[in-house]
């Protein structure tokens, strides 16, 4: 009232009340916007590195960033050297190579494959995954209760979160029974591969805060642009139809009939990136809360892409036994910078690696690749996409699995500064519409042209590739003996394409696998050669596996699979 009051009292010139108008609102703008608008809901806090980096000059972004004025990250951040979204021309390779093919003669001469439309996630039994060790069996905690869930973690004996990719929910299951209310609910943009996707809980002992009713949660979500799920659908999309039987099909319950819808078209919204919070579990309120964005990574395809493809977004997240956080990201739709071995390629834009930052968002110690951003950012790089990340509990060595595009699926050990050689390798072999000669097969003599950093990044072979594609998908290593000693320490891994649970052995001094008989190569050349393995293919009928993680208390592998069920593999009865 007092602001009216004042205002009323000036002189009625039309000129001098219109001066004083603007003077006021000014005033009382800076002084208390409450005053004259509704509050909006604060944002979430800033890590310290997004903070440095809203200290250089922004450059223009088509990016959308939605409540984040402030947000300024790699991805809307013209770091020195760094060209945002592909708009300006590359800069020059350090080591230029005539023959090797620019952007612009590569689009013409080689255009990328379309992306795969076919949908060939595997089924579920009918009767329930079995395994193939007598000594083991399989229970069923949770039975297609979840829409499209991706990962989950454990909080404690007996207690789960689990995410749901498309509604953006993080459930808590408490005993094998689900919580009535979730603990989050986020907007996420939810075409293909885009979601919630990855969880991680620091340990106790890990809470900078000192509050023992708080832990911290790591989320890695597919953020929406509009502030609704799923606003990133194209503006014309494909009706879904059943691949089995080529007749078209509702939404459905059960994901093996559904088309990839959304792999093309131009988004409706585009969505605000591929962010890693950190929330405040609330153990009293049964909430998370207090989320501060940690990194915010391209989430569409670069614009001479744009409405290809959605897929690639990776997804897992780790505490590492350096207790900094891990993110496993891909090339977000066909990014083809530097971090994807092109070296006339724009510099790393936080596409086709793995990240990895303190749990306060500071850059970790040691960054292999150097100290300047965004390299400082990068644990390794040169990666198609991952959905498997785990650290062997003996050597602490990082192991991931790697999808291929139409061959090449990769289990690799993953050293500090690795490069695995996508964009210019897959498996082994050359990149192509079809598999070109084996030049990844020796990392002592690594193939023509990647991008090495200045000699910091380093190639690595696979040491284990199939040349048919399986879509491998979760990795996680057994520290317990609880399903026998011959298990304990080794790799289980699933898969999108057959349903099937492996299991691999490592070698003594731990940095590759014990394969023989139609693998000793290290390679596959279809999946009908991991069954002919003995103890391999340990498991079927699982449909699509999309996380696997050890019960704290019991020590018996839990599984989750896309189609909304929840196993865990205990010992069998003649065991």
């Amino acid at each position: 009232m007092l602001y009216l009051q004042s205002i009323m009292s000036f002189p009625s010139s039309p000129l001098l009340c219109a001066l004083t108008f603007l003077i006021l609102i000014t005033v009382i703008s800076a002084y208390d916007s409450n005053i004259l608008l509704s509050s909006p809901p604060s944002p979430p806090a800033i890590s310290k590195i997004v903070q440095a980096a809203a200290a250089i000059p922004a450059a223009s972004s088509s990016y959308s960033h939605s409540n984040f004025n402030t947000a300024a990250t790699i991805t809307n951040i013209q770091f020195p050297g760094i060209i945002p979204n592909d708009n300006n021309p590359s800069p020059a390779s350090t080591s230029p190579s005539s023959d090797f093919p620019t952007a612009s003669n590569r689009s013409n001469d080689n255009p990328p494959p379309p992306p795969i439309t076919k949908n060939t996630r595997a089924r579920p039994s009918p009767v329930g995954p079995t395994l193939n060790d007598p000594n083991l069996k399989v229970e069923q905690v949770v039975y297609r209760a979840f829409d499209d869930p991706t990962s989950m973690a454990f909080l404690g004996p007996n207690d789960i979160l689990v995410l749901e990719k498309n509604t953006g929910k993080v459930h808590r299951i408490v005993n094998g029974k689900i919580l009535p209310q979730p603990l989050l609910d986020v907007n996420v943009a939810n075409q293909a591969e885009r979601g919630l996707l990855g969880i991680a809980i620091a340990n106790d002992n890990g809470n900078s805060d000192g509050n023992t009713n708080t832990r911290h949660v790591f989320l890695y979500y597919t953020e929406s642009g509009g502030g609704k799920d799923g606003d990133d659908a194209p503006i014309s999309k494909v009706t879904p139809t059943n691949t089995t039987t080529g007749t078209t099909t509702g939404t459905g319950t059960d994901n093996s009939t559904r088309a990839n819808t959304g792999t093309r078209g131009l988004d409706t919204i585009q969505p605000a990136g591929n962010r890693l919070y950190r929330y405040d579990l609330d153990l009293n309120n049964n909430k998370l809360t207090n989320p501060l964005l940690l990194l915010d990574l391209p989430a569409s395809p670069p614009p001479q892409r744009a409405g290809t493809e959605k897929n690639h977004n990776g997804g897992k997240v780790l505490i590492g036994p350096d207790n900094n956080v891990y993110l496993g990201i891909g090339d977000v739709g066909g990014h083809r910078g530097q971090s994807e071995n092109n070296p006339n390629g724009t510099v790393p834009d936080g596409t086709g690696g793995i990240l990895r930052v303190t749990q306060d968002g500071q850059i970790a110690d040691n960054p292999p690749l150097g100290n300047t951003m965004p390299l400082a950012l990068y644990y390794a790089y040169g990666m198609r996409n991952t959905f498997g990340m785990d650290f062997d509990p003996l050597t602490g060595n990082l192991w991931d699995t790697e999808n291929g595009n139409t061959f090449g699926d990769e289990i690799n050990l993953v050293n500090p500064g690795f490069n695995s050689g996508w964009s210019q390798v897959a498996g082994i072999w050359k990149t192509g519409s079809k598999p070109g000669p084996a030049i990844g097969d020796d990392s002592n003599n690594p193939p023509k042209y990647l991008v090495s950093f200045g000699g910091k990044g380093v190639y690595r072979a696979p040491e284990f590739a199939s040349l048919q594609t399986i879509a491998p998908t979760a990795l996680k290593f057994l520290n317990s003996d609880r399903l026998g000693q011959q298990y304990q320490n080794t790799i289980f891994m699933g898969d999108v394409d057959n349903g099937r649970l492996y299991n691999f052995k490592l070698d003594e001094d731990r940095t590759g696998l014990l394969l023989g008989g139609p693998l000793a190569d290290k390679i596959a050349n279809t999946p009908h050669d991991m069954t002919q393995q003995p103890g391999v293919t340990i498991g079927q009928g699982f449909g699509v596996i999309t996380d696997m993680q050890i019960g704290p208390d019991d020590g018996y592998l839990y599984i989750l699979t896309l189609q909304g069920s929840l196993y865990r593999i205990v010992p069998g009865a003649s065991s």
